[in-house]
Order: structure tokens, then C-alpha cells, then sequence
């Protein structure tokens, strides 16, 4: 498969034009292959993708993979509220992920170690008051003030929020998902509920790291931001499509 790819003559080409459109993948490969057939492009995407030669940082586009992508382990306390959430709740779609994540892409150094669990809006007020019976400093919705004054950095809090349809997830297993980097940075310019108790300053430090640092797909960011009504924020914090590769 190495050599039906072409890597090396793959990452020449893209590095001279990227990013390249389907249509100037299958133009390239065709100059080697006259009669090459699109379900085969496709599937060379697919591994050029798995293989951490490519990625998509826009619908339909393909650049080389120069950074990480953004794949943080789950913790363990993580991993035992999903399987609770799954027992009780298996019709429930969630995500979960700890607050270190963002944090650590920030400059000073947070004592917050929040977990911040979404459930579908059906289910948020039941699935709350079950994660209550279940652990103690668990908040529903926290607003500023409610912040400010009831949840200690020095405790490990978990954040039961609102998870909103066609949010960008990873699937990990049947309705148990963790948000993709794009979802966390819409969710951090507007961190209402409180997600992490940082000022704007503080949030364009961490979209900036994220930046440097994970391959960002502007199609899914955009998308998302449009569904949470701050598209025209994301320039303010350097997300302009222009700047993503």
C-alpha cells in the first residue's frame, strides 16, 4: 500500500499547493495513473489519513499532517462516570473531559481540576441529580456568580452542562463520547456556563497554543460556531480561516 501511495512525491506535491481539493489529489495521482478510479482515491485518503501523512483542516481540502492531533487520554475518574452515565443512562448521549486540557494550553498555572460532563437537554436535570447521589461537588449549569462563590479550585468538581445536538465528538462507545479540540474552543470564548474561570486575555493565550500546537479543521470550528452564534468572534481570537494550516 506504501507504494500505490507515493508518500514521497505525495508531501512534495503538498507541500508546493496546500491546501489541495479532492479534485487536485485525484489530478496528481493521475499523472502517474491515467485510469485511476475516485473509490480509489478514496480509499489512499483514508490511509494517507490513518497513516498521519494528510488531514482535513477544511471540508473537502488536504494538507500534510505538520502537527499533533489533538487525542488527550481520558482519566480515570472519567472513565468510571462514563460507565455509570452508560449503565443508567444508555440512551442518553454524553461527552466528558477534564478541565486540564484547556489548562494546560494556558500559560499560568490553574488549580481548577473540573470535569465537565454534557448530556442531552432531555436528560440534563436526572442525569444531574444522579451524578449527585454519586459523587459530592457536582454543579448544574454554573453561571459566574455561582462559581465564584460555591466551587473551590481546590476540590475536584464535576460540571453537568448542556450538550448540543451535532456538537463535534469522538464517538468512543455507544453513546459515550469526548469533544473534539474544535468543540472546546467554541465552548472556551464563551464560557457561559463557567467551563474554566479565565478572562478573554487568558482564552486567546490558550486558542493561540492550540493553534500552534494541533491541527484545527476550520469547517468543523466554523460550523459549530455558527450553531452557538459566535461566528463573528472567532476572528477576534485568531481563528481565521486563512491562518489555519
Amino acid at each position: 500500500m506504501s507504494s500505490a501511495l507515493m508518500l514521497s512525491e505525495v508531501e512534495s506535491f503538498l507541500k508546493q499547493n496546500q491546501p489541495v481539493s479532492t479534485q487536485q489529489l485525484l489530478e496528481f495521482y493521475q499523472t502517474f495513473e491515467p485510469d485511476i478510479k475516485v473509490n480509489t482515491l478514496r480509499w489512499r485518503i483514508y490511509h494517507l489519513k490513518q497513516a498521519g501523512v494528510i488531514y482535513t483542516p477544511k471540508r473537502g481540502q488536504y494538507a500534510l499532517q505538520g502537527k499533533k492531533a489533538f487525542l488527550p487520554e481520558p482519566t480515570e475518574k472519567m472513565k468510571n462516570l462514563a460507565q455509570q452515565i452508560q449503565a443508567k443512562y444508555p440512551y442518553v448521549n454524553f461527552s466528558i473531559y477534564p478541565t486540564e486540557w484547556l489548562s494546560g494550553l494556558t500559560e499560568h498555572v490553574y488549580q481548577s481540576r473540573n470535569i465537565i460532563l454534557e448530556v442531552d437537554v432531555d436528560a440534563l436535570n436526572s442525569v444531574f441529580h444522579f451524578v449527585k447521589e454519586q459523587y459530592p461537588n457536582v454543579y448544574l449549569r454554573p453561571d459566574r456568580g455561582i462559581y465564584d462563590l460555591y466551587i473551590s479550585p481546590s476540590e475536584e468538581n464535576i460540571i453537568v452542562n448542556r450538550l448540543y445536538v451535532d456538537a463535534p465528538l469522538n464517538r468512543i462507545e455507544g453513546n459515550y463520547h469526548l469533544p473534539k479540540l474544535e468543540k472546546l474552543l467554541v465552548e472556551l470564548i464563551i464560557n457561559e456556563p463557567i467551563i474554566l474561570p479565565v478572562g478573554e486575555s487568558e482564552v486567546r493565550t490558550v486558542v493561540t497554543n492550540a493553534r500552534e500546537k494541533y491541527n484545527i479543521n476550520y469547517s468543523t470550528l466554523l460550523r459549530y460556531a455558527k450553531k452557538r452564534h459566535i461566528e463573528k468572534q472567532l476572528t477576534l481570537f485568531g481563528l481565521k480561516e486563512s491562518e489555519m494550516l
